[in-house]
């Protein structure tokens, strides 16, 4: 279980939840940003001081802050008037 979660405003990390032991470590390998964080995920478990068990508790967040962040698009369609309505049908 991940410990001492960091809910810091300036966390680069925003909506990963991690513990201040892996702000640190990430820190460490100057790993600064979630670009650069996604960027490793293939190697994250490399990083000294995250193990396997934490790579994998990184990976399944940005997993899930990734499906959280797509993109729905609602198209909205001008209402046409009686008129209009009443035109085109009769």
């Amino acid at each position: 279980m991940l410990p001492a979660i960091s809910k810091t405003a300036g966390d680069p990390f925003g909506g990963l939840r991690l513990p201040v032991s892996v702000w640190k470590a990430l820190e460490d390998a100057r790993i600064t940003s979630l670009e650069q964080l996604k960027a490793m995920t293939p190697v994250i478990d490399q990083i000294q001081g995250i193990g396997p068990e934490v790579a994998q508790v990184i990976r399944d967040r940005l997993e899930r802050l990734s499906a959280r962040r797509t993109v729905r698009v609602r198209l909205i369609f001008p209402k046409r008037s009686r008129q209009e309505n009443k035109a085109s049908h009769g």
